[in-house]
């Protein structure tokens, strides 16, 4: 990437921050004001089709799937269990109502999600898009949240899997979401926490610092100040993920503590409107 100054902060506008690291040619700063960290490098330079083309699923890269579509059951599985969080853990979601998967890439939350809810997807891949309206026969937009233009006030739960890390500009795609929610809708998203212990620890070789796919990454902190801008604000936080190296922490002994201790440098984030 070129050596151009660097963009402001996609959350707070502050500019000039301060150089953490280089990774795989992209500038990694940190906010001075807010302490958001972020790719430095214009993402206008970025041609996101090709970056999220067929190969994206497909193991074109060390860096992200090796067969997306091949882990098609156990993509499901996860989503039942991540269903059932929302609707019988508290504070539970409602029961029914018209659920938006922000980022639905090929429709597998959407398709064990609709024996629920009245489901929408919106999903930039153009491939995994038309996957999910062809091959499972969703309701699934191609394009950004703001090109889908969806009536305001008209959805019950917004998700945001894994999602929020891989956009330019997270705070109006937020604005966005509580623009379409109704009054005291929900919206989940899940990101990696830069702010957990192991992502401080790792530091570039953080397994989640991995531009261009992943342009922002967030604290708790930084993610509830760009929700506050957008008019959301926080319901729960909960650790997932990870909280250090080695079998142990990768078993499921060590996942649930992670869990227990709040340690995983994974969280999934609840807002209200």
């Amino acid at each position: 990437m070129s050596a151009a100054a660097p963009r402001p902060c996609p959350v707070c506008a502050r500019p000039e921050p301060r150089p953490l690291y280089t990774k795989d040619g992209y500038r990694i700063v940190q906010c001075a004001g807010c302490a958001l960290a972020y790719v430095a490098d214009d993402p206008a330079a970025i041609d996101f089709d090709a970056l999220y083309g067929e190969s994206y699923y497909r193991g074109g890269s060390d860096a992200v799937f090796a067969d997306y579509l091949g882990q098609e059951a156990a993509r499901r599985a996860q989503a039942r269990r991540r269903l059932a969080w929302l609707r019988h853990v508290p504070p539970r979601w409602p029961r029914s109502g018209r659920l938006l998967d922000v980022g639905c890439a090929a429709g597998f939350f959407l398709a064990e999600a609709q024996a629920h809810y009245d489901v929408q997807g919106v999903e930039l891949s153009t491939w995994s898009a038309a996957h999910a309206r062809e091959r499972l026969g969703l309701p699934v937009l191609t394009g950004t949240l703001q090109q889908a233009a969806l009536p305001a006030a008209s959805v019950d739960i917004v998700t945001l899997w894994d999602v929020i890390e891989h956009v330019p500009e997270p705070v109006p795609l937020l604005a966005e979401a509580a623009r379409v929610m109704k009054p005291g809708a929900l919206l989940v998203l899940t990101t990696g926490d830069w702010g957990s212990a192991y992502a401080q620890a790792r530091g570039a070789d953080w397994h989640l610092m991995t531009p261009p796919w992943h342009l922002t990454y967030f604290s708790r902190a930084t993610l509830a100040e760009a929700a506050r801008r957008a008019g959301l604000r926080v319901r729960s936080w909960q650790s997932e993920g990870v909280g250090g190296d080695g079998r142990y922490w990768r078993s499921r002994t060590g996942l649930v503590l992670t869990r227990l201790l709040d340690r995983g440098d994974i969280v999934r984030a609840t807002f209200v409107k």
